[in-house]
């Protein structure tokens, strides 16, 4: 029974290794060397070129698959004449747009290193970000370029807006189809991606994904979502695109998966709204959206609020699944978007910006979304019953932290060790502990970054298999568990980062705001519950001596001048001290202790 069991789950027990259930994608994906000589080829295949790749749902502008190629081949030779070469790094500071993918993937083309940013950071934070990274240009909307003020002159400045007026002003009577790649002698293991991540640590970290990384996320993909058997099932599916490109889940499903697959994104524009999504879905028949779970509480509440015609209109949609990622989605957010959705189903993924993107995600057509089928999870020290089942609401959230809800199977190629945090033990199902990932999306390392990079990833000699050599396991963070059927589930975090509207926020950074006002002695700041966001940040502040008239919103005013609007402190209590250990690092588990009695009949700021 117990070999059963982890058979089904993946499980190896000599090895304590998971594996995923998917057939091997990337070997036969890595004949190509860079990621845009894998992606272009696609775009040509047949029944693609007049398929669109991208609508604009807020125009209805629209580029085909020959287009996106044609325009990133343009872009590309346009930049290379800027002088943008293999090596460089060139940051893209832009809204979501029909023109995105295009951008991204004529700075690859070149062999240079796309490090796609926030437009919702500060000049400041702008310009640390770019301190680390060292770009050559900056691709930037006119909207955004004031934003720039605070980087070096030096760096080149190119507006997106001008840049594809003079490439439409050219006469091209084949349409971009005898446009070839330029030689930029790529290979796989080049840096192509620097996004930008907090990772296990806090502050920012630049993670450097390679051509490899880029091509084994989009066969990733393409197989997951249907495109990679013997006949694919990208012909009627539409993809919603309401997930920031700049950011790696958006990144690596919108300009990585979709175009891999063949299949039309329809990108909504803007900030996300109900209505404007629904509009989209509607008119342009999205069959899957891609959302956070604060976009899920949205549409359960917009659902509840409808009309009966409204209603009647909703249940019309060719809308079929919605997956959502990155934060956990709790169990009675699940539920009450089936009772307003039922003919959509819903599920998790789960990835990492060290990851390149997606390393599980739930099958919806084998039911991976039944939360009324939760498998009990055990602690690393707890005998563990391998036909136990929860059976029960109390038995379930105990089970799982409360949310219950599977983050999905591994991902072609992807394999997964659960280890036990105190003894570095590989842990079987049901078995709590820090999950551990690889496979050939895992990341090169942090930009410049030994120390953080020795950190993440865990090296290990694999034996027996095509050589052998040394792969490395990355580290995430986070708690989980694999049940008996291969389903993982995320129960807590090993790290301390802020998970606020899916967006991460490193305490650690607005500690270091907090510090610098005048009558501040010290601070710490950690997650506080919010049923809306799932967290925000509060703060807890030790006001120097003479500094009583110090308020909670002069506080919040001051940080929320200096980060981004999702980082801004939402609370603030004051106190006497902040709890460290003899080295001086904040207890962050003992802030809690500091909330009884203090703060919780106070309002949200």
């Amino acid at each position: 029974m117990e070999t059963e069991l982890h058979l089904a789950a993946g499980y190896c027990a000599a090895t304590g290794v998971y594996r995923s259930g998917h057939h091997p994608q990337f070997a036969a994906a890595a004949t190509a060397l860079s990621f845009p000589e894998y992606i272009f080829p696609r775009m040509l295949l047949p029944g693609r070129r007049a398929r669109p790749a991208y609508v604009d749902a807020s125009t209805g502008a629209a580029l085909s698959f020959a287009d996106l190629r044609a325009l990133s081949l343009r872009v590309a030779r346009a930049l290379a004449a800027a002088g943008l070469r293999r090596g460089h790094v060139a940051l893209l500071l832009s809204p979501n747009s029909l023109h995105f993918p295009a951008l991204s993937l004529a700075v690859l083309s070149l062999g240079a290193v796309l490090s796609a940013v926030n437009p919702l950071l500060t000049p400041d934070e702008l310009a640390r970000q770019a301190d680390d990274a060292k770009p050559f240009l900056v691709l930037v909307t006119g909207d955004l370029a004031p934003k720039l003020c605070s980087i070096p002159p030096n760096v080149k400045r190119v507006l997106i807006e001008q840049l594809l007026a003079d490439i439409a002003a050219e006469v091209d009577d084949d349409h971009g189809e005898t446009l070839d790649l330029p030689a930029a002698n790529i290979g796989r293991d080049d840096a192509a991606l620097l996004f930008y991540s907090s990772g296990t640590t806090g502050r920012s970290k630049g993670v450097v994904s390679t051509h490899g990384n880029a091509i084994a996320m989009a066969a990733s993909l393409e197989r997951a979502w249907g495109g990679g058997g013997e006949k694919p099932q990208y012909d009627d599916e539409v993809y919603g695109c309401v997930l920031p490109m700049f950011h790696m889940f958006g990144f690596s499903s919108f300009v990585m998966g979709t175009a891999a697959l063949g299949a039309t994104t329809v990108v909504v524009p803007g900030r996300f709204s109900v209505e404007k999504t629904m509009a989209a879905v509607e008119e342009y028949g999205v069959t899957r959206l891609l959302v956070v779970p604060p976009m899920v509480v949205k549409m359960v509440r917009a659902a509840a609020g409808e009309s009966s015609s409204t209603s009647s209109r909703r249940r019309r949609l060719r809308l079929r699944q919605v997956v959502s990622s990155g934060a956990p989605l709790q169990r009675e957010h699940m539920a009450r978007f089936r009772s307003c959705f039922p003919a959509v189903k819903l599920g998790q993924c789960y990835g990492l910006t060290e990851t390149t993107g997606i390393v599980t995600m739930c099958d919806l057509q084998h039911n991976d979304n039944n939360v009324d089928r939760v498998e009990v999870r055990l602690s690393s020290t707890e005998v563990k019953d391998d036909a136990a089942a929860a059976t029960t609401t109390e038995a379930k959230n105990r089970s799982t932290g409360g949310g219950g809800v599977s983050i999905g199977r591994l991902m072609p190629d992807v394999e997964a060790k659960i280890v036990d945090p105190n003894s570095g033990e590989p842990l079987p199902p049901h078995h709590t502990g820090e999950l551990w990932v690889r496979g050939p999306s895992t990341m090169r390392g942090y930009l410049d970054n030994e120390e953080a990079t020795t950190m993440a990833l865990v090296a290990a000699v694999v034996s027996g298999s095509g050589g052998g050599g040394r792969r490395r396991w990355l580290r995430t963070g986070d708690m989980c568990y694999v049940d008996s059927r291969g389903l993982v589930y995320v129960v807590d975090r090993v790290k301390e980062m802020i998970k606020c509207n899916a967006y991460q926020v490193a305490p650690t950074e607005l500690e270091d705001v907090l510090v610098t006002h005048p009558d501040v002695h010290d601070a710490a700041v950690a997650p506080y519950p919010d049923k809306e966001a799932g967290e925000i940040p509060m703060a807890y502040v030790v006001k120097k001596q003479g500094s009583g008239h110090l308020q909670e919103d002069e506080v919040s005013s001051f940080v929320q001048n200096k980060v981004a609007p999702y980082k801004k402190i939402r609370k603030v209590v004051f106190v006497d001290s902040i709890p460290r250990s003899p080295s001086g690092k904040i207890l962050r588990r003992q802030l809690k202790n500091l909330l009884q009695g203090s703060i919780l009949h106070r309002s949200r700021m």
